[in-house]
């Protein structure tokens, strides 16, 4: 009876110790994520790629895979003229997932707005058009710091889901 009673208060105790290091952690990611998108804003790849691990994946919305964070980084570059400066976007958390202490999957919803008229190979845009996005990353602690390594992007459709639809999580 005593050695059950010691084992739930250690599991108690446990949980409750995981919990608020989650919200550390939580917090310290949310971190990041307000960092990405003023870096962003500024248009500042080095920067936002900064936030990746050295072997990151990214996966854009239009399926583009991008390994390692030099890759990451030169993408971001190449595409800065055509289709990112024109551009600035706004974060939104949604949840974190914890699956250990130091990895956790991260949910984000992307704001993109068009700051002026750009044209890309499958869209024009005018000052004004939004895009939404949903942004799924890896969170993963090394050496006490919270990168991401891996990242998928996924374009809300606005025809099925409009944003500010009941149904939309």
């Amino acid at each position: 009876m005593k050695q059950s009673i010691l084992t739930s208060l250690f599991i108690f105790l446990a949980t409750a110790l995981f919990a608020q290091n989650n919200t550390k952690d939580e917090i310290a990611i949310k971190n990041i994520i307000q960092q990405q998108e003023q870096a962003w804003n500024r248009h500042d790849w080095k920067a936002l790629s900064s936030y990746f691990t050295d072997d990151a994946t990214l996966i854009n919305f239009v399926g583009q895979f991008w390994q390692g964070r030099d890759d990451i980084l030169a993408h971001f570059n190449l595409l800065n003229d055509c289709c990112l400066a024109p551009t600035s976007l706004k974060f939104e958390f949604k949840q974190a997932r914890f699956l250990t202490p130091d990895l956790a999957i991260v949910y984000t919803e992307e704001t993109l707005f068009a700051d002026k008229d750009y044209e890309v190979p499958f869209r024009q845009y005018k000052k004004g058009d939004v895009d939404y996005k949903w942004k799924i990353e890896i969170f993963v602690r090394k050496n006490g710091e919270w990168k991401v390594t891996a990242t998928q992007m996924t374009l809300i459709n606005q025809m099925l889901l409009p944003h500010n639809s009941p149904g939309k999580n």
